[in-house]
């Protein structure tokens, strides 16, 4: 027969049997739990740092891209600066040419050639408009028109003409020849420069 003590015995290893089991459980459980904690708060860390790191990057994209349009505003603005700068060189040479025209002996020929023109246009019942220095080739040109007066908004030379009982008016002037040529510059120059 079985003793009280075999019992007792038997009973305790079966209650540490099941502790033991219970204990194991108990581990694997724990240790399961913690692992996933351990897992999303690794997770969660990984999402803050990204976050973070997003953030900050985001923050140097838009202070680069600021200071992408600063710089660049800065480089159109002294562009705009040197090809006004260009431009003016460019017209001040053609003026300064213009002028040495207008005192060679070419010029008389420019302006029949330019008269001749003007009366297709506005015809010989017309005004012709020159500046005062032109005066002198006042008889080369009256054959063209019925009348010739002294305008001094023309600077350069050349002619102007109008025709008030047929409301027709012509300019052939220097100065309107050189303003369409610095019009006709900024188009095909491809210097052109926008903010």
């Amino acid at each position: 027969m079985i003793s009280d003590t075999e019992n007792l015995e038997r009973f305790i290893s079966q209650i540490n049997e099941t502790a033991d089991r219970a204990v194991e459980s108990i581990h694997r459980e724990t240790e399961k739990y913690v692992s996933g904690e351990l897992e999303k708060a690794k997770k969660q860390a990984r999402r803050e740092i990204h976050d973070s790191q997003f953030m900050e990057l985001d923050k140097l994209n838009e202070k680069n891209n600021t200071d992408f349009f600063a710089s660049q505003r800065r480089e159109t603005i002294h562009l705009i600066e040197v090809r006004r700068e260009l431009t003016e060189k460019v017209f001040e040479e053609a003026r300064r040419r213009v002028e040495a025209f207008t005192h060679s002996a070419d010029y008389a020929g420019f302006l029949t050639a330019s008269a001749k023109k003007i009366t297709e246009v506005v015809g010989t019942d017309s005004v012709f408009y020159l500046r005062e220095d032109d005066s002198k080739y006042r008889d080369e040109l009256l054959p063209f028109c019925r009348e010739i007066a002294t305008d001094n908004e023309i600077a350069l030379g050349g002619i102007r003409a109008v025709n008030q009982e047929r409301g027709l008016a012509a300019d052939d002037t220097l100065d309107t020849r050189l303003q369409q040529q610095r019009e006709a510059f900024y188009e095909q120059s491809g210097l052109s420069v926008t903010l």
